[in-house]
């Protein structure tokens, strides 16, 4: 087992992994809490899901921002975990791993705009009109090709951290290949069924951030 160079910039990495699983959890339950909350929402086709979010569209925006913002300590994490892992002399994998989130997290963030924004616009105007407006399909189409290339990013960065980490010996070898296991698993689903929920992405991310936290 390798000697952490910086054992504490690896716990706060550490930290910042299982920061990010909590946000995004705690966004993820908004639009599901409540007498108008919806265990359903984020699965029902358009225009029932439309009108899930005009019945709940405080719930439904801060559910987006919260989840949104959840990407960005995983990406601080695994900035800080990349620049450690280099002075342990593993550059390519960290490498992948911190340019695959980067671009990841830009693609998830646009994604939860889209969601906070022109889907309650759209939800609104479903429920005053009658009539679902003719340019969301299209632009929610768009939106999730974003969806799926978030994904295929998240769960290529989060594999090659778990890569890297193990080449390192900073974390136990069950636990870096447990999660490229949950990294393939979520690439499988999404491959299969053309779709994934995005809490998938954040699985591996909480088990190494306490594999971390726990050195």
């Amino acid at each position: 087992m390798a000697v952490l160079s910086d054992p504490t910039q690896y716990r706060l990495a550490g930290a910042l992994l299982v920061l990010a699983f909590a946000v995004f959890a705690v966004g993820a339950v908004q639009p599901i809490l409540g007498a108008k909350g919806s265990i359903d929402i984020f699965t029902l086709p358009v225009r029932e899901h439309l009108r899930a979010v005009a019945d709940n569209p405080v719930a439904w925006r801060r559910a987006n921002f919260l989840m949104g913002a959840a990407i960005l300590p995983l990406v601080f994490a695994t900035t800080m975990v990349t620049a450690v892992q280099e002075h342990l002399d593993e550059r390519l994998l960290s490498r992948i791993a911190l340019t695959s989130m980067l671009l990841a997290a830009l693609l998830w963030l646009a994604f939860s705009a889209f969601r906070a924004t022109f889907t309650i616009g759209a939800a609104e105007e479903l429920d005053r009109t009658g009539t679902m407006p003719t340019y969301y399909e299209p632009l929610a189409g768009w939106g999730y090709a974003q969806f799926k290339v978030y994904i295929l990013l998240g769960c290529l960065g989060l594999a090659a951290l778990a890569g890297s980490l193990l080449l390192t010996g900073v974390i136990p070898a069950w636990a870096c290949w447990t999660a490229i296991a949950l990294c393939t698993a979520t690439l499988a689903h999404l491959l299969i069924t053309g779709d994934t929920l995005p809490a998938f992405h954040y699985f591996p991310g909480v088990l190494i951030g306490v594999m971390l936290l726990i050195r």
